[in-house]
């Protein structure tokens, strides 16, 4: 049903590999002239028991700087490689993985919820950042560091580099297995609360004013407390148990010096090691101790680098709607549902529909809350993909055709109305962009909706804020519908499409939409049922099946449920009626 995209997480590094290699040369150019300041310091120890001009200072000391000069160079030349790398890296991914979404079938989105990938767009592929630009390089560098300080006391004197070599090695034996093991043990909790943490706060934030608005200040409050006190829970007991592994690891690499201090102090004594040798073992034992310190600090990143690839490996390997290259023949808009079932999960909530939908035809679907009205629209525009049978457009399996060819044939109009941060007229040319200036105004007039926009300080360039949030749900409403109307599809999914405009508009809205359905098939979901009585066709649903299909009148007639829904809706009219005009007497209205 669905393919899956090749790309993984490596697949971004791979390219890449000549840069990394490019910016480790120079993190190991780096290190070699951090060791050459040791090799001169060998030289003038060496110097103590022999005559040495002050020439011979002076170009040991200018030496000394040029080698710090080097390695810094070397340093900054291997940290620039890795941060435009890693940067370069970063960009890819965020844009696969928006490209990846366009793919998804849009149930993955919605089960997985917009933190979630708000958090790996943001939050959690910065966190890449580091690992990527540092941990490579310098963890290279300081692994080096060491080996080369060992190879340099084994040519100095291997019993000086034994006493080097043996605590570092106890100290990792010690560290790493330990260290592993509990992160293995907390990283997902810690990952998990963290991610917990980000979607409550966005949630937070976003549902501020209804938050407000029912009073849930101290139970939306609580929860939001709730995760960061978990994330903290969680990341303490994390760090708690680290110190218990860092601690022991920081006295071992101290021990370093001090096995330096004993094993060459009582060689010294003995008259066995040279004065200058051991000063120069103790000096270089000090920086090996704070290398392989760095190196441990950096073995974090590996655990960051490791979560990132999981989740960036499991949204690019999430499955994706078939896509079609090739361009079909479709002779006309006839819509058939075949034997169609549909899951989310493991829970079925459509069973086995067979229904058709005539071309140039005005179709309702209604039923009870839950019955599957909005799951059906989902599937005719292609949201997600059936589970069993089969959904044709002119008789060809709406699978086999181009995704762009399907949604230029269908406008789909929602009761959650979204609108860009930019002006109307941009948000209403999202319907078709190569639209004119006075084909916009033409689609907001028959939208009902030229008035209100006209009245704006800006007009048609008012800039609607996020989400439209500058515009009232009804005025957002409407320039959606404009925006539909200016796509001019022929084949129209109205989802409770007036649904948040008022009663002044609505009647004019129906009007213009019925102007809109001329020589198009209309899919309307309703549940006002007042707006569906002069379907061509009315659908019943009741969980997932359809219980009956005809005209308003013959439903009444026949369809119990209908009659049943139809009685409720009028008295429920009849009742919010009374109580208007009640309340209006009692204010003197």
């Amino acid at each position: 049903m669905y393919k899956n995209s090749e790309r993984r997480f490596v697949d971004f590094l791979k390219p890449y590999i000549t840069s990394y290699i490019g910016s480790v040369l120079s993190a190991i150019a780096g290190v070699f002239w951090g060791l050459a300041p040791y090799y001169i310091l060998y030289r003038l120890l060496n110097g103590l028991v022999s005559d040495f001009s002050y020439n011979d200072i002076i170009i040991g000391t200018l030496f000394i700087l040029a080698a710090f000069v080097l390695q810094l160079i070397c340093h900054g030349l291997s940290t620039a490689i890795s941060h435009k790398t890693a940067f370069r890296i970063l960009e890819e991914i965020r844009i696969a993985i928006t490209n990846k979404m366009l793919r998804m079938p849009l149930g993955y989105i919605q089960l997985h919820g917009t933190g979630h990938f708000q958090h790996m767009l943001i939050d959690g592929t910065e966190r890449l950042e580091f690992p990527l630009a540092h941990a490579i390089p310098e963890t290279t560098s300081n692994v080096l560091i060491p080996a080369g300080i060992i190879v340099i006391l084994f040519f100095v004197d291997w019993r000086m580099a034994l006493a080097v070599m043996v605590p570092a090695i106890l100290t990792l034996i010690f560290y790493l297995p330990m260290y592993i093991g509990i992160m293995n043990e907390f990283a997902n909790t810690y990952y998990s609360a963290l991610e917990h943490m980000n979607n409550r706060v966005i949630e937070y934030i976003r549902g501020n004013k209804e938050i407000k608005i029912f009073g849930q200040e101290k139970r939306a409050y609580s929860k939001y407390e709730e995760a960061i006190r978990n994330y903290k829970k969680s990341t303490l007991k994390l760090y708690n148990k680290m110190y218990i592994v860092s601690a022991p690891a920081l006295v071992l690499l101290s021990s370093i010096t001090v096995s330096v201090l004993c094993v060459g102090g009582c060689l010294y004594v003995y008259r066995s090691l040279s004065g200058q040798i051991f000063l120069f073992s103790v000096l270089l034992s000090v920086g090996l101790g704070s290398s392989l310190l760095k190196f441990t600090e950096f073995m974090d990143n590996f655990y960051h680098i490791r979560n990132g690839k999981h989740l960036i490996d499991e949204i690019l390997s999430a499955s994706e709607l078939k896509e079609i290259a090739s361009e079909k023949t479709i002779l006309n808009n006839k819509i058939e549902l075949s034997h169609v079932s549909f899951a989310y999960g493991k829970e079925t909530v459509l069973h086995d529909i067979s229904l058709t939908i005539e071309e140039n035809t005005k179709v309702a679907i209604v039923g009870p809350s839950g019955s599957g009205k909005t799951t059906i629209a989902n599937l005719l525009a292609r949201f997600w993909d059936v589970t069993d049978g089969c959904i044709t457009i002119g008789g060809v399996d709406y699978k086999n055709l181009p995704l762009s060819e399907l949604m230029s044939k269908i406008s789909y109009v929602t009761q959650d109305t979204f609108l860009f941060n930019m002006s109307i007229m941009e948000n209403i040319r999202l319907g078709n962009p190569a639209a004119t200036d006075e084909e916009v105004k033409i689609a907001a007039t028959n939208a009902q909706c030229s008035d209100f926009i006209e009245n704006l300080e800006h007009g048609y360039d008012t800039v609607v804020g996020n989400a439209g949030a500058k515009l009232s749900g009804g005025q957002r409403q409407r320039i959606v519908i404009a925006r539909a109307i200016l796509k001019n599809a022929p084949i129209l999914i109205l989802d409770e499409a007036t649904a948040y405009t008022d009663m002044e508009n609505q009647n004019k809205i129906q009007d213009s939409l019925m102007a809109l359905c001329k020589d198009k098939t209309l899919i309307v979901i309703a549940h006002r049922l007042t707006t569906v009585t002069d379907c061509d066709k009315i659908i019943v649903l009741d969980a997932g099946k359809p219980d009956s299909v005809g005209s308003h009148e013959e439903l009444i007639k026949t369809s119990a449920l209908y009659k049943k829904m139809w009685s409720a809706y009028i008295s429920k009219t009849s009742e919010i009626g009374e109580r208007k005009e009640s309340f209006y007497a009692k204010n003197g209205v």
